[in-house]
């Protein structure tokens, strides 16, 4: 699969950023946060943003490329630590970006968010999407002849799809270690935040625009399969 940067900067953040619909000087807490490039680029955008990650060592890469983020540890399944990053109704949004299918429970996540959102405020989620890109997944090419010559067509074949499990796969070729994956299904991403109370209000299911990878390559088929899914809730 292609570099990172082809699926971050040109399929995932886009559609993020597109969905949050960011306003200068809004708080905002972002769950799970990684290496921090979406925290980063919030806080350019003008937010007041407070950042969180469950390992230490992902903190010091984020604060080690700078920017006007703070920085926290905290667990995004410990319901109890989340609620402790602030007061009830403090932040204008939630976001937490392409974290979810890493994470073995979401209702702490669910809860603690309606918690420290304000009244209207908003939480975005991004994953991997649980159709096409999740659990037993196999991408299939198929060759064929036509009158202009060779055609290349490229498939998601899906099974095991309804029931949620934990596998281990890899998010980037020649990674070391195996690390785990929590498949659910669409239903069971979204029940635990309807549960607490909210609302979906956008949905998105971004495909890589052209130019961006080979068509012909594997990763082709995303340029009509969505490979993610953006959803935003209102509290």
């Amino acid at each position: 699969m292609e570099s990172g940067g082809t699926w971050q900067q040109f399929l995932i953040e886009p559609a993020v950023e597109r969905a949050l619909r960011l306003e200068r000087g809004e708080r905002v807490l972002e769950v799970a946060c990684g290496n921090g490039e979406f925290a980063r680029r919030m806080a350019e955008l003008g937010a007041k943003v407070l950042a969180t990650d469950f390992s230490q060592v992902m903190l010091e890469r984020a604060r080690a490329h700078g920017g006007d983020v703070e920085y926290l540890q905290a667990d995004a399944t410990d319901e109890a630590a989340l609620a402790a990053l602030g007061d009830s109704g403090s932040f204008d949004a939630v976001v937490c970006n392409m974290a979810l299918m890493d994470m073995r429970e979401i209702d702490p996540l669910a809860r603690a968010a309606w918690g420290l959102l304000r009244p209207g405020g908003r939480l975005l989620l991004s994953s991997v999407h649980p159709a096409f890109n999740s659990g037993t997944f196999v991408i299939v090419t198929e060759r064929s002849e036509d009158e202009d010559g060779l055609v290349r067509r490229h498939y998601v074949k899906v099974s095991d799809y309804a029931q949620p499990y934990v596998t281990r796969g890899i998010a980037v070729e020649g990674q070391p270690v195996l690390h785990y994956y929590f498949h659910r299904s669409l239903t069971d991403v979204v029940r635990p935040f309807l549960a607490a109370g909210f609302v979906v209000e956008d949905l998105d299911e971004p495909v890589l625009p052209p130019g961006r990878v080979d068509p012909d390559g594997v990763a082709g088929v995303f340029h009509q399969i969505p490979p993610v899914i953006v959803l935003r809730l209102r509290r």
